[in-house]
């Protein structure tokens, strides 16, 4: 590899300043690996029990000694695992070897390996013998357990009532530092298991986590809790997600939500942790931001979420102002996103045009899920956008944001979320074009209207639906309308009559509708290109799918914009004739049967 003369020099230089430390830091670690895998082949050679015993304190001593964080802890041997289980299993083995087993598994289970061996060997059944003796080490061990064999290991230790013993345990121990851990135990419990989590719910934790998180509070100014309220809020949004009735208890807690919106503003007592504790600080102010977004479903928690300043400004300043870490960036976007969609404060958003360009400039972010979130939130900035309401994208046009959302629509669609993040940003550029002259002639300079015709052939039904619509505003640009033909615009539109959803017909009917009346006219008289467009409706079988459309019960909810298709479409010769004839059958079987003929379309008369 070469390295350029400069970066040579510079790196000459840090290895002189700090190569004697980082000789040191190496040299402990790889000491303290050879310790580690020499006793461990010492305790599985030796068939003298009190010599295993010593040995297993000897390398318990130098796990204490080894930085797990910097390294993985070196096995070498699978027989490690099921000869410990194995010992702490005899009935004759004394506390002491007891405590020191449980603690050298409860160091090895941050390696995915122990978490593996030990589900398969059914380890639950031994550690639960020593929960109460041993309660914080045991649950730790499981703890990590469940990080790495998730849903199934929280089944097991649902069905062996693990958690029952952890709600015990936190309403009645003294020992303020089980808290902690019994937290983060029903943290990741949560995150695999809805069983877990009605559970919680049905045991009214709520009520019991509200008053620690009460007491972490009023004592975070003396002492950093900072994990253990992120853990709260963490339980808090998991439990309100699935039993909405939960947020309830929050809505008639005076000092709850208003003290969650004290810990996020800026001149709160944990600034001081984002020098010291950077990954609390964004961990706490994340968890906080999304229980919060959770909250705002509920009107009675959005009135007091709101009710002293506008929380938005904080998430736009503070959490998308900084680009150093993206959980915290996620989480304000999940704010800011559930507030656009619920209209709150909606407006403020669109008239500050800093906050739209905030929200733009992290399309630069390659993250799928931020990206998702983003287009989400630009839907619904410009989903109120009228033909006489165009405020809402006007400053998105500005910001060029047909330009900036366009690869995204590249995305392979290979799972819900790259999906969604297509399907919307479609939607971001159509509602963007349906206003704005600008825009229309935007799609046509970057062959957007190209691209959309292609996605009408994609397998997601959203995309396709939306990609109908989206074109439908781009086409009543005339100019755009050659290219949508060009490009078998209008044989791809055709595909989408087989579609079971009525909102696709819907797309498809506003599509033709824009067609037939945009363009229509030229120095007074029927353009040349209009007639061209209305003759390839009818070869390619448009029109007569229009019609039997009109002749279905089922899309009764589909008439009034056929018809509008119509009263345009009947200025050409060949559909007025068509029509006229649908009336005169329509006449005939009136002054037969009567009745009225079946949807005459009774405009063509004039």
């Amino acid at each position: 590899m070469n390295i350029p003369p400069k970066k040579l020099l510079l790196g000459s230089l840090l290895v002189g300043s700090v190569g004697a430390v980082c000789y040191d830091v190496a040299y402990h670690l790889f000491h303290s690996e050879d310790q580690i895998s020499q006793y461990q082949k010492q305790y599985l050679n030796e068939k003298d029990d009190e010599k295993k015993i010593k040995i297993l304190s000897q390398l318990n001593q130098s796990l204490n000694n080894h930085d797990l964080a910097q390294s993985k802890v070196p096995f070498t041997s699978k027989k490690l695992i099921p000869s410990l289980l194995e010992t702490l299993e005899k009935e004759t083995i004394d506390p002491q070897t007891q405590t020191v087993l449980i603690e050298i598994m409860k160091k090895i289970s941050c390696e995915k390996r122990f978490c593996k061996n030990f589900f398969r060997l059914n380890g639950f059944k031994i550690i639960f013998k020593y929960l109460k003796s041993h309660f914080s080490d045991c649950v730790v061990l499981l703890t990590n357990v469940i990080k790495f064999e998730k849903k199934r290991a929280t089944k097991v230790l649902f069905n062996e009532g693990y958690y029952p013993i952890l709600i015990k345990n936190l309403r009645n121990t003294k020992n303020t530092k089980q808290y902690s851990i019994i937290l983060e135990s029903l943290t990741w419990s949560c995150e695999y298991s809805s069983d877990v989590v009605t559970f919680l719910y049905e045991e009214g934790i709520i009520e019991l986590l509200i008053e620690l998180f009460q007491k972490y509070y009023d004592g975070h100014a003396s002492q950093n809790h900072s994990k253990e309220m992120s853990l709260i809020c963490s339980l808090f949004k998991d439990i309100c997600e699935s039993h909405k009735e939960a947020r309830q208890t929050f809505a008639e807690n005076e000092e709850i939500i208003p003290n969650l919106l004290h810990l996020i503003e800026s001149e709160s007592e944990i600034e001081e942790l984002k020098d010291e504790e950077p990954e609390s600080y964004y961990t706490l102010r994340s968890d906080i931001l999304l229980f919060l977004s959770g909250l705002l479903e509920s009107e009675e928690c959005s009135k007091i979420i709101f009710q002293k300043e506008n929380p938005l400004a904080f998430a736009f300043d503070q959490c998308l102002g900084s680009q150093e870490d993206l959980n915290l960036i996620y989480a304000a976007l999940t704010f800011i996103s559930t507030c656009t969609q619920l209209s709150l404060y909606k407006d403020e958003i669109v008239a500050t045009k800093e906050h739209t360009k905030q929200i733009i400039d992290l399309l630069e972010i390659g993250n799928l899920k931020i990206l998702s979130l983003i287009v989400k939130t630009l839907k619904f900035l410009s989903v109120s956008v009228t033909l006489n309401n165009p405020v809402p994208v006007g400053p998105m046009i500005e910001l060029e944001i047909i330009k900036k959302i366009l690869p995204l629509l590249k995305i392979a669609h290979t799972d819900k979320e790259s999906c969604d993040i297509v399907s919307n940003s479609i939607v971001v550029i159509g509602n963007c074009c349906l206003p704005s002259e600008e825009a229309r002639k935007q799609v046509r300079e970057l062959n957007v209207v190209q691209k959309m015709v292609g996605l009408l052939d994609a397998k997601d039904d959203k995309i396709r639906i939306n990609s109908a619509f989206s074109l439908a505003n781009m086409i009543m640009d005339p100019l755009n309308q050659p290219i949508f033909i060009k490009n078998e615009g209008l044989e791809k539109t055709f595909n989408l009559f087989n579609s079971e959803a009525n909102l696709a017909l819907f797309g498809v009917v506003i599509l033709i509708r824009n067609l037939a009346a945009f363009g229509m006219e030229e120095n007074g008289k029927i353009s040349k290109q209009w007639t061209e467009n209305v003759d390839k409706l009818i070869e390619i079988g448009i029109i007569q799918k229009l019609f039997s459309l009109m002749g279905s019960e089922r899309y009764s909810s589909l008439y009034n914009i056929i018809f509008e298709c119509f009263m345009h479409l009947n200025n050409h010769p060949v559909i007025n004739h068509m029509i006229r004839l649908i009336n005169q059958q329509a006449n005939v079987q009136t002054q037969q049967t009567g009745q009225s003929g079946q949807n005459p379309l009774f405009f063509s008369q004039n």
